[in-house]
């Protein structure tokens, strides 16, 4: 049994599903399917609210994390029936990508600095509109895309060249970053998704089921 109490798993569960979650969305889109604001725009918010009390009050409220919950459930079950590679694959990258941003304090000071005005420029605007989105794709291109890891996206190359969708793949990558890098601060560790699994999924569960 890992040492983490029953509330760290929470935690850390729930900011897990904002990776998976995410990740899924680029799938989505780089396949040429059409997001969904109600789904995404709790992935922004997060990316946008740099403190808060707890982890839950980042997303707003669990429920805005039930495809990303749902997700954890499918993947992290024994056999390789109803996985996607490729969720895994991204899921992964953006967990070794924090790795490497956690290591440059200057680059997260550069991008906390620049989400400050991106968050008031939606004073004016919603969380989804596309020149927020712009905004936050290009400080990803600015900054994540220089680290030694980079994520491959894979899909329709012809929806993938149209420059809308590469910005929301990069903002919803961005987002995914945000969601590992608050599961790392709650305690999350790879080898949880070895040795835990019981307890993510049941952590998971637990929460679409309202408890």
């Amino acid at each position: 049994m890992n040492s983490a109490t029953d509330k760290s798993f929470y935690d850390i569960t729930l900011a897990l599903a904002g990776v998976f979650q995410s990740a899924q969305q680029v799938i989505h889109l780089a396949t040429g399917g059409s997001l969904d604001d109600r789904i995404i725009e709790p992935l922004i918010a997060s990316l946008l609210k740099l403190d808060s009390d707890n982890c839950e009050q980042i997303y707003g409220d669990r429920s805005n994390l039930r495809p990303g919950l749902r997700l954890i459930d499918t993947q992290l079950r024994n056999g390789a029936s109803g996985k996607s590679v490729n969720l895994g694959r991204y899921v992964a990258s953006l967990l070794n990508i924090e790795r490497h941003l956690s290591r440059s304090p200057e680059m997260q000071s550069i991008i906390a600095t620049r989400l400050v005005q991106v968050k008031r420029q939606t004073e004016d605007s919603s969380l989804v509109d596309e020149v927020i989105i712009h905004n936050i794709a290009e400080l990803y291109k600015e900054t994540i895309s220089t680290l030694p890891i980079r994520i491959k996206v894979v899909g329709d190359q012809k929806v993938l060249k149209l420059p809308d969708v590469q910005d929301k793949v990069r903002c919803l990558l961005f987002c995914g970053l945000r969601s590992a890098v608050l599961w790392r601060q709650m305690g999350g560790k790879r080898r949880q998704l070895l040795l835990n699994r019981k307890q993510l999924i049941g952590s998971a569960e637990a929460m679409l089921l309202g408890r």
